[in-house]
């Protein structure tokens, strides 16, 4: 109720997209704090604009009045993540964020510096985008140094996940992305449904699905575009369920309403589970990071450092880029290896590896080398025993970031100025 007034408030005061020298000192007013950090009238502005770019919606103040109460929402949550990120004393360098922005114009199909200079030409102060994605990573962090170690997952749950997966065999498995609209309030409940629906307009009127769930969705996989990756029909949410098993390949679902609030899925692929149990060939990826010349620093703060820069890559992509920014020729991608041709120290670094996370540093002929799984590894058509151990941790802390999160709003000092 709160925000509704904060919103009518800001919506009868200032049509934030036209700023006249007139209203400089206006659009510098606080709009809201949140503990110790402000935000500011042309802060939301920013992001009210950033919104309705990525939304492919008409720069019209009927719009930024329904967009503003889950930008001012989301904004909020930025601050607190970056609170306890500051907090738990993690920093996200330059280095990492010109990284995200990369893997986001991969994502897209976009040249280098395509996105900043597309959403630039359009009118969004570069800085805003900039800031979600450095929010973004830190929770990330986060979620990674706090929530993750606390999740751990037993040799039975694995068994019996992958029991149930056999089960499945002949029948389909979906490559999954989402947009999380969370009802935590009755209040909310409206808002939620109304954003919805505007985001299924705009996603069947061409408005790229990865980008508005980096821009709109309150789940972790926000940061990521939404994607999910493979999830059997016997893993799917009840609420899932029916709707997903609807779909084809590259359709979306309507907005489905489940127990936390709406959710709207899109089918990025599907397949048949199947029953083979000849060994799947791998691609790995080898990144080096060669010896520095001169005095060599010391072996730990070698490793130390090849460990941090490689702890959020999520894809082989990203270690491409590093390779790219280390200049490290001897780095690249390893084809069609089958597990038991790998050298005694490789294998044992990628031992229980799942897909998509960098192994410990290992000494190599090079320098230190980093390897991670790019596909394969596992039973054809089935899942192995590492992914399926990822999967349920990555189900656990999920949960655990959303009340996380919903803890850090409940405990959050947030006074709306206007």
């Amino acid at each position: 109720m709160v925000l509704a007034r904060f919103v009518a408030l800001v919506i009868a005061g200032l049509m934030l997209s036209a700023v006249t020298p007139t209203q400089a000192e206006e659009v510098d007013r606080i709009a809201a704090v949140v503990n110790d950090d402000i935000i500011s009238i042309r802060d939301l502005d920013a992001r009210v604009k950033l919104a309705l770019v990525v939304s492919n919606l008409p720069d019209s103040l009927e719009n930024r009045r329904r967009l503003l109460p889950q930008v001012m929402r989301k904004m909020i949550d930025e601050h607190l993540q970056m609170q306890e990120a500051n907090r738990v004393k993690i920093q996200i360098s330059s280095e990492e964020l010109n990284r995200a922005i990369a893997s986001i114009e991969r994502q897209n199909r976009m040249k280098p510096g395509g996105l900043l200079a597309q959403l630039s030409n359009a009118g969004v102060d570069t800085d805003a985008v900039r800031e979600q994605i450095r929010a973004d990573i830190a929770w990330m962090r986060v979620v990674g140094r706090l929530l993750q170690p606390t999740v751990r997952v037993g040799e039975e749950e694995i068994t019996e996940r992958l029991d149930t997966i056999r089960q499945q065999i002949g029948r389909p498995e979906y490559m999954l992305a989402e947009i999380v609209l969370p009802v935590e309030t009755p209040t909310q409940e409206e808002e939620a449904r109304r954003l919805g629906e505007r985001l299924l307009d705009q996603i069947k009127a061409g408005a790229p699905f990865q980008a508005l769930a980096r821009q709109f969705s309150q789940s972790s996989s926000a940061s990521n575009g939404g994607m999910l990756g493979w999830i059997g029909e016997s893993s799917l949410d009840d609420d899932w369920r029916d709707p997903v098993g609807r779909l084809d390949k590259g359709q979306i679902s309507g907005l489905i309403r489940g127990s936390g609030g709406y959710s709207i899925v899109l089918v990025v692929d599907r397949r048949i589970t199947g029953g083979s149990t000849e060994p799947d060939m791998m691609t790995l990826f080898r990144l080096v990071f060669p010896t520095p010349t001169g005095k060599p620093a010391p072996r730990d703060q070698l490793v130390a450092k090849a460990t941090s820069m490689t702890a959020t890559a999520k894809d082989c992509d990203t270690l491409e880029d590093l390779s790219n920014e280390l200049n490290s020729t001897k780095s690249g991608r390893i084809e069609n290896v089958r597990p038991a041709g790998l050298p005694p120290d490789v294998a044992k670094a990628i031992g229980g590896l799942p897909l998509g996370r960098a192994s410990a540093p290992i000494e190599s002929p090079d320098g230190l080398a980093v390897f991670m799984i790019c596909s394969g590894g596992g039973t054809a058509g089935m899942p192995s025993r590492s992914q399926v151990r990822r999967q349920i941790e990555d189900e656990r802390v999920e949960l655990l970031a959303r009340r996380h999160i919903r803890d850090l709003r409940r405990a959050a000092f947030v006074d709306f100025r206007l």
